[in-house]
């Protein structure tokens, strides 16, 4: 049997076990009947080695062994989840010139890629080929380990110097600026990678609401954010968490849209093939690839603000014309006013206009009232009416509320009896 390894190769399948593992948890061999069993033990135990402190077990009737990770973001002071960046795949070539690289060229002196191969060879006794040192340099050049300069037909690098040891007084207050970034901004990795580097962890701040998951998507958020600050055309690979169907497509992305009641994140998009603008959960996205700029994205963007102002979350519906929602609500205003500051905080572009005392009427225009049956709902008992322009949420509404009223007639009911007997 071969030995398992660790490092991995291809991120979306071990992202989608640590966040089903995460977020629903205790996942056992049974919730994955696409996957193969040898898949999902390696899956596991990789996910087991990673995570080996936050990892709680239970077990079923007939011994069945299944997984969670649980974690207290207001008890820990790094996300736990930045390890499934800090793992890559690797050959031995690849760590002996990794090391050897960066030990011969921290005397600060420029050289050209025939240079360096031949003194790898004379100092640590090892041939590389040429391509595969110059694809390195040319590599952390990118990643910003080395610098390059032309001379002639010549390019010739040399490694950066070590800024920490050589100019000190730089890094001050870099320790507390990087704890702090890593949880409170997305791509908080980079943060914990500094503070890896300095080698030092977060001692000044602990976040209560920290939505640890996020960094799972930054993956696919990066090329998102690169193609709308270039307004370009990407091609985008949405896997529907229903069904599992997955659907590929070329879009223009748009805008980034965090909830802040759920925060999930999501992304708007303006399809190519039909012109419509959609809005899909980061955590739904499988890969992301830039394509060619897009001449009309000032255009595109400018029709995605006029739709703003009628989106009550993140979705454009079906309609060509808004939907209009009106509700009217009982409160006692003598002892009830946090109830109308909390409509006009949280009621959006809605309007709120007093009928008569004790009795407001609330009314909105949205693409997709749907999405705001959930927030009607916490006004259960002091609503009196509830239209929709959209007779089937209104039929909705009304239908859920005789089911409750049903259910809870019946309950008390049955206490009403028993306290009779």
């Amino acid at each position: 049997m071969a030995e398992f390894n660790e490092l991995i190769k291809h991120f979306n399948k071990v992202r989608t076990y640590v966040r089903d593992f995460y977020v629903y948890g205790f996942k056992s061999r049974m919730d994955y009947p696409e996957s193969g069993r040898r898949t999902y033990d390696n899956e596991r135990r990789r996910i087991e080695s990673w995570f080996a402190d936050y990892i709680q077990y239970d077990y079923d009737s007939s011994h069945k062994k299944s997984v969670a990770i649980t974690m207290d973001s207001n008890r820990i002071d790094s996300n736990p989840l930045f390890n499934v960046w800090k793992t890559k795949s690797f050959t031995n070539n690849d760590i002996m010139l990794h090391f050897f690289l960066l030990d011969l060229m921290q005397d600060g002196e420029s050289r050209n890629v025939d240079t360096i191969n031949d003194e790898l060879m004379e100092r640590y006794q090892v041939l590389f080929e040429v391509q595969t040192v110059r694809k390195k340099l040319m590599e952390y050049e990118q990643n910003g380990l080395f610098m390059v300069k032309k001379e002639g037909r010549q390019h010739l690098y040399t490694a950066y110097p070590d800024w920490l040891t050589n100019h000190p007084d730089l890094y001050n207050g870099l320790k507390e600026a990087a704890s702090y970034f890593q949880t409170a901004a997305p791509f908080g990795f980079v943060g914990s990678t500094i503070l890896d580097s300095l080698r030092c962890q977060n001692d000044h701040f602990r976040f209560r609401h920290d939505y640890l998951a996020h960094t799972l998507e930054d993956d696919v958020l990066l090329p998102m954010l690169t193609a709308i600050k270039e307004k370009q055309q990407i091609s985008i690979q949405i896997k529907h968490i229903r069904s599992g169907h997955i659907n590929k497509f070329e879009c223009v992305p748009l805008k980034i849209r965090v909830s802040t009641q759920t925060g999930r994140r999501y992304v708007c998009v303006r399809r190519l093939a039909n012109g419509r603008l959609s809005t899909y959960r980061l955590d739904s996205v499988q890969s992301v690839s830039p394509l060619k700029s897009e001449p009309d994205y000032d255009r595109y963007l400018t029709g995605y603000e006029k739709n703003n102002r009628y989106i009550w979350g993140v979705s454009f519906g079906c309609r060509r014309e808004p939907e209009r929602v009106c509700m009217q609500i009982s409160l006692v205003e003598m002892t009830e006013g946090y109830l109308i500051n909390r409509l006009n905080r949280e009621g959006r572009q809605g309007q709120l206009k007093r009928i008569q005392p004790d009795i407001y009427e609330y009314t909105i225009e949205c693409w997709d009232s749907a999405e705001m049956i959930p927030w009607i709902r916490t006004f259960t008992g002091r609503i009196l009416n509830f239209t929709c322009s959209n007779k089937q949420v209104e039929l909705r509404f009304w239908h859920d509320m005789k089911r409750m009223q049903k259910m809870y007639a019946e309950e008390t009911s049955e206490t009403m009896s028993l306290g009779g007997q």
